[in-house]
């Protein structure tokens, strides 16, 4: 089952991006494991997460246009955010994966969005953590994963945001949106642990 998507990515990605898909996929599989969700689903989400990310971006949007929404003038001006949007509807459209489960984790592997599954935090932490990334605190956000999955989303998204502003670019309402979500879902975890 898996052969077949790994070929069509390896056709349609970069060698750098196609072995980042599968250390993505690798990193997803362990994380479903652990916290108790389809393994094999999470791996297929991984190997698909990124497959219209080199896609121009004028084709990545008439995807997203003819089959999901008009971009917002958010959306617009953050083209990094587009491969999340026209991947789910690549996969959807053209490579009939129905499933809504696996289809959120691609829609929402970069930007989050509020009351996240426990899926999509696997598949957005999975993109964050696999073992080919080498930005700065990646050892620390590894062992968040392995920790508390909203520790860890609570942390990478502080990373984004402060990303995101230092460069003066857009920012995603879903992702203020789930960092305020995460934030509320810590809250409450503590006053349960009080009780």
């Amino acid at each position: 089952m898996f052969e077949e998507y790994i070929a069509i990515i390896q056709k349609q990605l970069s060698e750098y991006r196609f072995h980042h898909s599968l250390c993505v996929a690798e990193r997803a599989r362990q994380l479903a494991e652990k916290y108790g969700v389809d393994s094999d689903k999470a791996y297929l989400a991984g190997i698909l997460h990124d497959i219209t990310k080199e896609m121009p971006n004028d084709e990545q949007v008439r995807l997203i246009e003819q089959y999901d929404h008009p971009l917002t003038y958010v959306e617009k001006g953050n083209h990094r955010i587009f491969h999340q949007m026209s991947g789910a509807v690549y996969v959807k459209q053209f490579l009939k994966i129905e499933d809504e489960e696996l289809l959120g984790g691609i829609r929402y592997h970069s930007t989050g969005r509020e009351n996240m599954t426990l899926f999509e935090m696997i598949i957005y932490l999975a993109d964050y953590t696999s073992q080919d990334r080498h930005y700065p605190d990646v050892d620390v956000m590894r062992a968040k994963t392995d920790e508390n999955l909203f520790e860890a989303m609570l942390y990478s998204l502080q990373y984004t945001i402060r990303s995101v502003v230092g460069e003066g670019r857009f920012l995603h309402p879903d992702t203020l949106s789930c960092y305020n979500w995460v934030l509320r879902m810590i809250q409450e975890e503590k006053q349960i642990a009080k009780i």
